[in-house]
């Protein structure tokens, strides 16, 4: 009983600075599956890490934060291509590299009953993302994977979204024409705002945009998206450019990295969280997308700016075509290209180690078994610990929830 009052303490904890009216939205995301549990709760993840896998022996680099099988994805970079990637930099910052593997070879053990994997079966596949990760260091050659250098079922996944186009997606969510045209209301994806809240939000980014990159507001609504940061402040904006065309904008409110309270590296000072995102995004990326930048918000509030693209997308990695050990496996070999090149792209920046120093940690093996053991026992805690927040919120937790 006392462990369940801890982990149910710990996520109100967590989560005492998300929006009262839409914080059962996240509790109910999280009820769906361990899965989406784990996305949802880094902190616990971080609480729970073994000490000696976030050692200063192990050398710091410049870390997504938060790796798991669903923070890759598609996007239209700058130069117009279209690449896969690490997609989420939310809790990114300076870290040892054993960070970003730990939580990657989690998730994979944890995701075992949606990908319908045998233990077994998820122990080879960590494997095997270590050693292909082990490899690109040794390489020491950071490389990128867009539509013309992708294979197999990448490639099909990154011409299919490459075919989408920009006045598609707002036709889909929009309606109306000229001026009057307005973002559509969608279920559990673009919801309205309150009365006073948007005549707030209206009057600040009119003048926020207008000043910053030039935009015309018209229109503003809130968004629902991804699982640990629902709750928090996300707009979408309908604006049109001085080009006179219609742009897409998804406006999020920033917090500091979960992580950073629980390693022991010390980290630069940033202006504010928004202009870490976005400085890391473009510093783990190799080609980060347009349009992406910290802003200025409301009530000492940050937000990080980028356009909704018809390119953006993950892979559902429960399809069958996808989930067989083989093509999932193909798939690990390019998320541990991507994480060991991300690591490597940044080295020597504001602290962050040397090609070399990654390349003698690739050169050593007796951590990867160590690695591998704790994420395996650690899937367990996170099975025992949605087993205990399903139970507890079936049985009606947290009560009722003031909403505004």
């Amino acid at each position: 009983m006392k462990n369940n009052e801890k982990l149910l303490d710990h996520l109100q904890q967590i989560n005492r600075d998300r929006r009262p009216d839409l914080l059962m939205w996240k509790y109910r995301a999280m009820r769906e599956n361990a899965f989406r549990f784990f996305r949802a709760t880094p902190s616990l993840f971080y609480q729970n890490m073994h000490p000696e896998l976030m050692a200063d022996a192990y050398p710091v680099c410049w870390s997504c934060g938060d790796l798991h099988l669903e923070n890759f994805g598609s996007f239209r970079g700058s130069n117009k291509l279209v690449y896969f990637d690490i997609n989420d930099f939310d809790e990114a910052l300076l870290a040892p590299a054993t960070v970003d593997l730990t939580r990657l070879v989690a998730s994979l053990f944890v995701a075992a009953p949606l990908l319908r994997h045998s233990p077994e079966t998820s122990r080879q596949l960590a494997y095997r993302f270590l050693t292909t990760y082990r490899q690109l260091l040794l390489l020491s050659k950071p490389r990128s994977i867009e539509r013309q250098t992708s294979k197999g079922i990448l490639n099909e996944f990154l011409t299919q979204v490459a075919r989408r186009s920009r006045k598609e997606l707002i036709n889909r969510l929009t309606h109306g024409h000229g001026r009057k045209r307005q973002l559509r209301l969608i279920k559990d994806r673009i919801l309205p705002l309150p009365k006073q809240e948007r005549e707030v939000v209206w009057s600040w980014l009119k003048s926020a945009l207008a000043e910053g990159a030039d935009y015309r507001l018209r229109d503003v609504k809130f968004r629902m998206a991804g699982t640990s940061s629902i709750g928090l402040n996300r707009y979408v904006a309908l604006v049109e450019s001085a080009s006179h065309k219609l742009h897409l904008l998804d406006i999020k409110a920033t917090r500091s990295s979960v992580a950073e309270p629980y390693l022991n590296v010390s980290q630069p000072c940033w202006p504010n969280p928004a202009n870490r995102i976005v400085a890391l995004q473009n510093r783990l990326q190799d080609v980060p997308p347009a349009n992406l930048w910290p802003l200025v918000g409301l009530d000492g509030e940050f937000f990080a700016v980028r356009s909704l693209q018809p390119q953006a997308d993950r892979l559902d990695l429960t399809n069958k075509r996808i989930r067989g050990k083989q093509r999932l496996g193909k798939l690990i070999d390019t998320m541990a290209q991507l994480t060991a090149s991300a690591h490597l792209r940044s080295g020597g920046h504001q602290g962050s180690a040397i090609a070399d120093e990654l390349i003698t940690f690739a050169n050593k093996t007796v951590w990867v078994s160590e690695l591998v053991a704790w994420a395996e026992a650690y899937a367990q805690q996170v099975f025992l610990d949605f087993d205990q927040f399903q139970a507890a919120f079936d049985a009606g937790w947290p009560g009722s929830i003031e909403c505004k």
